[in-house]
């Protein structure tokens, strides 16, 4: 990602991590509190799994998590309860793209929890891959390829709304809890084209940045932290798949990242109220300790947003 330009934020610290380790590792990163619960949408595969045991590796008390597919959250309990036989898991078949579906995660989170204290918006999707004329499949390139622009939209970013109109109650009546809201967004908020990755998907993901941005406004005088957190180029499930078409080679040199880069930051990111973040894009790579000395700069020059540039 050397070659991305500076205001993509790939190299805001010095250093940069492919995995969790010293500050970052969750066993560095004890829970603040008990009880502490944790939600993590999209947690049947990929990312979402492993940040779920992530937090199971840091002390969460309770984790609810959701899939479109029972088969996958069974097999993520499962694993969670191998990590910590304690840990009270609500797992919850839900499609986070429909209103009703993310009303009842958190009407039975609350049921079952009363509480919680940190809430990941991570169910996501990439998009249909487009067929060519000669038979090929890869990821659409343009406006007229890209014919599943709105079932993106909807679960990338409709699906992070309903996540934040259901369970910011939740966040605010727990006021001794990290309340934190956190979007999984991606660098590819900062593509100005679709030739890497399709126009439905990058768009979403910057509509993520600005509803991150828009929520820390409105709610921090509330005590809540909203971020959005670039993952990593990790291979999972989803991004496999883009290896096999016809321009997977593209991909190759890139999917470097750990699986569990991302949930190990996040368990360093909510670990305490880090409200000097709160409304900010972040990325998985950066080096905490290196971040945290630029905290006074990151303030007085409110960095890590998204801005027209005159």
């Amino acid at each position: 990602m050397a070659h991305f330009p500076p205001s993509f934020g790939f190299r805001v610290t010095p250093t940069l991590h492919n995995k969790p380790e010293g500050p970052t590792l969750p066993s560095n990163n004890p829970v603040p509190t008990k009880p502490f619960v944790v939600v993590v949408t999209g947690a049947g595969k990929g990312l979402g799994f492993h940040t779920a045991l992530a937090y199971a590796k840091a002390g969460a008390s309770g984790l609810v998590v959701s899939s479109r597919t029972q088969s996958d959250l069974d097999e993520l309990s499962r694993q969670l309860k191998a990590v910590n036989s304690s840990i009270n898991v609500l797992a919850l078949v839900a499609d986070t793209a429909k209103d009703a579906d993310v009303a009842k995660l958190a009407a039975e989170t609350k049921a079952r929890f009363g509480r919680a204290d940190v809430v990941i918006a991570n169910a996501g999707v990439m998009g249909k891959y487009y067929t060519a004329e000669d038979g090929s499949t890869r990821l659409p390139y343009n406006v007229e390829e890209d014919l599943d622009l709105p079932s993106v939209i909807d679960i990338n970013f409709v699906g992070s709304y309903y996540l934040a109109k259901y369970f910011i109650p939740l966040l605010k009546s727990s006021p001794n809890g990290a309340q934190a809201f956190i979007a999984i967004s991606s660098v590819t908020s900062h593509f100005p084209n679709s030739g890497f990755t399709p126009m439905a998907y990058n768009i979403s993901k910057l509509a993520q940045n600005r509803l991150i941005e828009t929520l820390h406004n409105d709610y921090a005088k509330s005590g809540l932290v909203f971020y959005a957190v670039h993952p990593g180029v990790v291979l999972t499930p989803q991004t496999q798949s883009h290896l096999t078409v016809s321009d997977g080679a593209k991909w190759k040199p890139i999917l470097n990242d750990d699986i569990g880069l991302c949930g190990g930051f996040l368990t360093w990111l909510t670990a305490s109220k880090r409200d000097w973040l709160s409304g900010r894009y972040l990325n998985s790579n950066w080096d905490v300790t290196e971040l945290e000395a630029e905290k006074d700069d990151i303030i007085s020059r409110d960095l890590f947003k998204f801005q027209m540039a005159v």
